[in-house]
């Protein structure tokens, strides 16, 4: 099921209170002068039955909310307003890549109408739900970046009486963790909750100060190569707790959900690249992220053999570890930036034991908590030097990121907390990977499998797949 929307309104949202002129100059961190401008984009859906039983109601003609969506509306432009004085960097302008310039112009705020009878239910229930409509406007062109805002909202109204929230914030300035510290804030002013986030916005850049010459880089990707499909599964509590068993090991007693649930996707995209080529040997690799959505993103060239024959370019993704509580001193955990450390997991074809490797999902967790650990240890010896040339690799890459335990079901700013939350991707230009989600009741882990068509023809009929990860409407 597709949306498709109508905006009605655009406002900028400005502090409810001017910021103090010795705090207007935020400068970047160096790790923040290497990220892309691009928005961190995060959907929180709201049944109608949540709306109702805050606002009263029950009637499925969008006429009768119009009251109902303007007492929404109001509080969450009020309180997005006292937010952005504690949040003041994010009604900012970027400032040529060294500092932000914290001029209280403030965040945009777009209102928009369902217009194609879709409903919340009809999002929940699609094997393969498109949420691009949920996005405000494109993204600014990278001449643009020092006008556009860092922090966008996008407020869409269903014709059944849900809602659905769009919350952008540029990656410029923040990963995932500060994502949420943000979203955190600004639900709990909406419900006139007292404020538990106190968040530091010098302490990275003390830490990792700007480079005034941070070499220019490409901050997008074409998306040329072949198309990309996305799928939804979900593995429960229970059939959570078999894969951890399943995946444990001596080295590694313990996974993690995440590990566990990552190992079973490895297994399942390697088979399936493996069919595809034949049975080619292959180098592999697994670029990613834990405790954040990634996007940093930079054009690399990665070479491997088409399924056409010959060779083809593809892109490669960065994702990262939170950074924070690994750093030795620790960083506040609201801090503000981009306080990650990328790791990368890689199986190589002329590894004597490559092909228990492809198979193995208890070896690939150790793989995954060996570079990891290895990622954090590095990541305490960083340097500030400007980034090298990336080299070239000869291997397929698929791209990692976690959003799980990030609290983002609590995001209740008033009439109950999400029924869904999901991310938006980059639709059929993404590159293959995984992202995970928390499931609604914090047990389980929802899986949002992106990979070009061949691949996942095979992998949504594999059948270990599809015993720990149900992709029906019944497991949300």
């Amino acid at each position: 099921m597709e949306i498709k929307v109508e905006v009605i309104s655009r406002e900028t949202i400005k502090p409810s209170s001017p910021t103090p002129h010795h705090l207007r100059t935020l400068k970047l961190s160096s790790r923040d002068q290497g990220a892309t401008f691009l928005y961190i984009p995060v959907v929180f859906f709201y049944a109608p039955s949540t709306i109702h039983a805050t606002f009263g109601g029950g009637d499925d003609n969008g006429d009768k909310y119009d009251d109902v969506f303007h007492e929404i509306s109001q509080r969450l432009k009020v309180s997005l307003s006292e937010t952005l004085t504690l949040f003041y960097p994010l009604s900012g302008r970027l400032k040529n890549n060294l500092s932000v310039d914290c001029n209280d112009e403030g965040a945009d705020l777009f209102e928009a109408r369902v217009i194609n009878n879709c409903r919340v239910s009809d999002i929940l229930e699609a094997e393969r739900p498109s949420i691009q409509g949920m996005v405000p406007l494109a993204p600014p062109q990278l001449t643009d970046y020092n006008n556009a805002p860092l922090s966008r909202v996008q407020v869409n109204f269903f014709p059944c009486g849900g809602v659905a929230i769009t919350v952008h914030v540029s990656h410029k300035i923040s990963d995932g963790a500060f994502y949420s510290s943000f979203i955190k804030a600004w639900s709990e002013i909406a419900l006139g909750s007292p404020n538990t986030v106190v968040p530091d916005f010098t302490a990275v850049s003390s830490r990792f100060p700007p480079i005034e010459d941070f070499p220019v880089t490409s901050l997008t990707f074409s998306g040329k190569g072949p198309k990309v499909v996305s799928k939804k599964f979900v593995v429960d509590a229970s059939k959570l707790a078999e894969l951890k068993a399943e995946t444990a090991s001596a080295s590694v007693p313990q996974p993690t959900r995440v590990e566990a649930v990552t190992a079973l996707f490895w297994k399942c995209a390697l088979a399936a690249s493996r069919s595809r080529f034949g049975g080619t040997r292959k180098s592999y690799a697994l670029t990613g992220a834990i405790n954040l959505r990634s996007s940093h993103i930079r054009k690399i060239d990665v070479t491997c053999q088409s399924r056409f024959g010959g060779t083809r370019k593809s892109y490669a993704l960065t994702g990262a570890i939170n950074l924070r509580s690994k750093l030795i001193p620790p960083l506040p955990k609201h801090s503000l930036g981009n306080v990650v450390g990328t790791f990368q997991i890689i199986i190589d074809n002329d590894d004597d034991d490559y092909e228990s490797e492809v198979t193995d999902m208890s070896g690939l967790v150790c793989k995954l908590r060996k570079g990891v650990e290895e990622s954090v240890m590095q990541n305490n010896n960083l340097s500030t030097k400007a980034p090298q040339a990336k080299k070239e690799y000869d291997m397929e890459i698929y791209f990692h990121s976690s959003w799980c335990r990030f609290s983002l079901y609590e995001a209740d700013f008033g009439w109950g907390k999400p029924t869904w939350v999901g991310v938006v991707g980059q639709g059929s230009i993404s590159p293959p990977g995984i992202t995970l989600m928390d499931t609604r009741d914090g047990e389980g882990v929802e899986i949002w499998l992106a990979l070009i068509e061949e691949d996942m023809a095979i992998v949504e009929a594999n059948q270990e797949l599809l015993y720990y990860g149900s992709p029906s409407k019944d497991a949300l």
